[in-house]
């Protein structure tokens, strides 16, 4: 048993501020102004300056892929196509691996204004193949082995650039199956068990991945789940199955199924818009068209699935949204929770739509700010008064509808903080929304989400007792600053986090075969 004595702020639905908070067998018995009498004889832990609250949580991310991108050669200083080359050099002359990866280049973030082209690629490491993988993961570049050596999968593909080495859409897909193919089973799992370290730095107690793409059988998808599973340090994750496939979600035991992108990314300007990106003239890419989309949710929905789809630019929010709503039409289902992942550009028609039916937007508060200059290439390709309706959070919370956080990292790095100052400082001042309503966007929403909600996400009597803590309280900074608050300790079903106590193989196997 614990008492904790202090400023505890329970994102509850009547934005409670509490005194004490009493853990017993990782639960919570009493959350209060006052102590019980029976609780006195506990010591309790004094917060100080630290403020309680529950842990955050990340709705949309793809674990797998995260963890392995970030046990690969990282750009660390990319001002210069330059640096990165000299780093390409250094790290293949050095390296073990007979496949060279990078990941975090960012053309806009460079003073040359470009990615990288085949041809350097190739001065830089002639004797390995190499790919460069863009920040948001969408993307990359190759050098000429490389190429060479996927060309088959890929000649035929939309997304490929045989002059420059560029791969997107499902080029790209194909690229990132060639390489996780020779990725050892063990290797992908020590990721994830350290990711999971990490996320709790964050303050992250519970997270959704999206799997099945990007590895090829869509062998992530189970390894998440045994290491999900197997994981002995309180850390919550849920797999989703991403597919457009509806026959293959009858064999994985799940609730969310996550259909297959609808659109691409701003970074690539392949985001599906209803009007022409201003740099090119072009609308982006759809890759499905909207009977498909339809029929995917109607089974999917009639089937009982909480149906998530991934819809960054305003022409494919409305498709995801009139897919969901026509799928309701046909089945009507009261607690659904369908979510539309990103939602970035929404329209205000397609907005009303999902007041009417329910649907959730689970949202990237820090897609403007989480790179440098990424926020003035947004407004060059779009203009800036479309940048300006990117995530209107503001206006999506007071029509009723549920909004939630995610990073869909490896596009970002999972960091709760940021997209709390990110929501409170939002790039169009209008659409701010207060710091109780980012809280829960980064709590309790993102639990209920999930089906969570009666387990985590708020701080009331008998919840799982997860915790984060952090060194300042956020009612009391001022919303300029909320960025530099951290993250001091975190709790995880009442024990302080601490790092797996067995191996990774462990824990797959304690995953696939429980006791």
């Amino acid at each position: 048993m614990q008492v904790f004595h202090g400023t505890i702020i329970t994102c509850d639905d009547n934005n409670t501020v509490a005194n004490y908070l009493v853990e017993r067998e990782g639960r919570i018995a009493y959350i209060g102004e006052k102590l019980p009498t029976q609780y006195e004889v506990v010591p309790p832990i004094e917060l100080g300056n630290n403020v309680m609250i529950p842990a955050f949580v990340d709705t949309h991310m793809h674990y797998s892929g995260f963890s392995v991108l970030h046990k690969l050669f990282p750009i660390n200083d990319t001002d210069s196509n330059a640096k990165i080359l000299e780093q390409l050099k250094e790290y293949a002359a050095t390296t073990k691996e007979n496949i060279v990866v990078g990941f975090g280049a960012t053309e806009f973030a460079v003073s040359e204004g470009h990615l990288i082209l085949k041809e350097q690629m190739d001065d830089a490491c002639p004797e390995k193949p190499a790919l460069i993988i863009k920040h948001d993961a969408h993307s990359g570049v190759a050098n000429t082995m490389f190429i060479n050596a996927v060309y088959s999968k890929i000649e035929n593909l939309r997304g490929f650039n045989k002059t420059t080495g560029e791969l997107k859409q499902e080029a790209f897909l194909a690229a990132c199956e060639f390489l996780t193919h020779g990725f050892s089973t063990k290797k992908v799992i020590d990721s994830m068990v350290e990711t999971s370290d990490f996320l709790a730095s964050r303050g992250i107690g519970l997270i959704c991945s999206a799997s099945g793409l990007g590895f090829i059988r869509d062998y992530d998808f189970d390894m998440e789940r045994s290491v999900a599973k197997g994981l002995d340090n309180g850390m919550q994750i849920r797999a989703a199955y991403q597919t457009s496939n509806v026959d293959k979600i009858s064999r994985k035991e799940m609730n969310r199924v996550v259909f297959a992108n609808l659109d691409g990314t701003f970074a690539n300007q392949d985001a599906a818009l209803l009007d022409n990106y201003c740099t090119i003239n072009n609308k982006g890419v759809s890759y499905f068209n909207d009977v498909d989309v339809q029929k995917f949710c109607i089974n999917a929905n009639r089937a009982g699935y909480q149906i998530a789809l991934h819809a960054v630019g305003d022409a494919a929010f409305e498709q995801a949204i009139n897919a969901i709503a026509m799928a309701l039409e046909d089945y009507p289902r009261y607690d659904h929770r369908h979510i539309i992942l990103h939602g970035s550009l929404p329209t205000k028609a397609a907005l009303k739509t999902c007041a009417k039916y329910n649907i959730m937007i689970s949202a990237q508060p820090s897609m403007l700010s989480h790179l440098d200059g990424v926020y003035e290439y947004v407004k060059e390709i779009l203009s800036e008064d479309r940048a300006k309706g990117i995530n209107p959070l503001k206006s999506i919370n007071d029509m009723g509808i549920k909004v939630c956080f995610n990073s869909d990292a490896p596009a970002s790095d999972p960091n709760p903080v940021m997209w709390i100052h990110d929501a409170c400082n939002n790039k169009n001042p209008e659409q701010s929304v207060s710091v109780y309503d980012a809280l829960r966007m980064a709590t309790f929403n993102g639990a209920f989400s999930l089906f969570e909600e009666k387990e985590r996400g708020s701080l009331e009597m008998g919840k799982s007792c997860d915790l984060t803590i952090l060194d300042a309280n956020p009612y009391e900074v001022p919303k300029e600053e909320l960025k530099n608050i951290n993250v001091a300790e975190m709790y995880l079903k009442g024990k302080p986090y601490q790092r797996s106590r067995m191996g990774s193989m462990a824990t797959m196997l304690r995953g696939m075969f429980p006791q």
